[in-house]
């Protein structure tokens, strides 16, 4: 069992995504520090850990909400918010390549040569929900 996030559109979340962005996830304690040092917006604060939550959730009783209250629920930002402190974090990565499997939570160094490669399709994908003037999340799967 994995954690990821999926780059989510607020008016297209069925649509999913198409790409695990796993080396992203074990990478955000160790860039949460390099936004601040950026003077940036930390990347952990564009988590939504509404799915993650109702899938953990141990209370049998409570029932999986529709699609249409999932939405309700999640947390959802501006993609202009997010891109200035992706493409920074892209940058920084790709200058300090020699720091990669460092940028990642203990044990899950295998994945940083995926960390440039999540960070290209994450911005890739928010600056497309950014021209069609939607909101968006990372949505934290497993």
């Amino acid at each position: 069992m994995g954690t990821t996030i999926w780059v989510l559109s607020k008016n297209k979340t069925t649509e999913g995504d198409d790409w695990d962005h796993s080396a992203l996830f074990y990478a955000v304690e160790k860039l949460d520090p390099i936004c601040d040092r950026l003077g940036l917006p930390k990347l952990s604060t564009f988590l939504d850990w509404t799915d993650f939550d109702l899938n953990m959730s141990e209370d049998e009783d409570e029932e999986f909400p529709d699609e249409e209250a999932l939405i309700d629920r999640a947390s959802w930002f501006n993609p202009s918010e997010a891109l200035p402190m992706l493409r920074a974090l892209r940058e920084y990565v790709a200058s300090n390549e020699s720091e990669l499997a460092s940028l990642l939570e203990q044990g899950k160094e295998h994945l940083s040569e995926e960390l440039l490669e999540d960070l290209d399709d994450c911005i890739s994908k928010v600056e497309k929900i950014a021209t069609e003037g939607d909101l968006f999340h990372f949505c934290v799967v497993m």
